[in-house]
């Protein structure tokens, strides 16, 4: 039988901080063809910022070329996502997001951070996301910020407020997304990271973006996985976290 991908310390460390890192994850001819999809729709060069086309934060009617291989279908992604869900988890569609430069001199980081799946579309559970980049993001450059640990924090919340799973907690009077953040044990830390290298985070933790003050756009590659069943205990809190995983 073929070795695991991750493990048993990274499956623990994982399940522990909500976020497991692997640095180096995705080989550069991905990353190239991820470049040249992304800089043919929005126009330029990353080197030539008088010449960078549509400046928005999602892109409109984009998607990868049929020779480009989306995050979710690379292999070694896709085999830690199997392992951790043990095969139920489904889907890993995800468009990406640029956080282009702002001009600004001075970074702040994010006051709070969000949970997914909140849309408005309305609630669309998942299990598990992944994060990469297409160019090296340091400190300042826009990184997907996430909150260690708030994985359990949120789950917690939930067991106190089941009925605001469906995503009613929008209407709490002076709603902000700190009644999550806020209970994180651990405050924001940046994926300052190499281009490839992937964040997988559980569906519970939250994250932001934050700002970019350097001279490099972010171009953020992002994928998400739902559980097959996910219908039939879509409204269910379990006690464990970790009921409907393999690990």
């Amino acid at each position: 039988m073929p070795q695991p991908p991750l493990s048993a310390g990274q499956i623990e460390f994982f399940k522990t901080h909500g976020y497991l890192i692997i640095e180096s994850m995705i080989e550069p001819v991905y990353i190239d063809a991820w470049r040249r999809d992304l800089w043919a729709h929005v126009g330029g060069e990353v080197q030539r910022p008088e010449t960078w086309g549509e400046q928005t934060f999602t892109l409109n009617d984009f998607s990868f070329s049929p020779t480009t291989t989306l995050l979710s279908q690379h292999p070694k992604v896709a085999a830690v996502i199997d392992q951790l869900g043990g095969g139920a988890f489904t889907g890993g569609g995800g468009s990406p997001l640029i956080k282009w430069p702002d001009g600004r001199t001075v970074w702040r980081p994010p006051a709070d951070g969000h949970v997914d799946a909140y849309g408005p579309g309305g609630w669309s559970p998942f299990m598990i996301a992944a994060t990469t980049y297409c160019y090296d993001v340091e400190y300042g450059g826009g990184a997907f910020t996430y909150w260690p640990d708030s994985h359990r924090s949120t789950h917690e919340y939930f067991l106190e407020h089941p009925e605001q799973v469906d995503g009613s907690f929008y209407q709490l009077p002076d709603f902000s997304w700190a009644i999550f953040s806020d209970r994180s044990p651990q405050g924001p830390t940046p994926f300052v990271a190499r281009a490839g290298s992937v964040i997988f985070w559980h569906a519970y933790l939250c994250h932001t973006v934050s700002m970019n003050v350097r001279n490099v756009p972010r171009f953020g590659i992002f994928a998400r996985w739902a559980h097959r069943d996910q219908q039939r205990f879509k409204y269910e809190i379990p006690q464990n976290l970790w009921k409907y995983w393999a690990v």
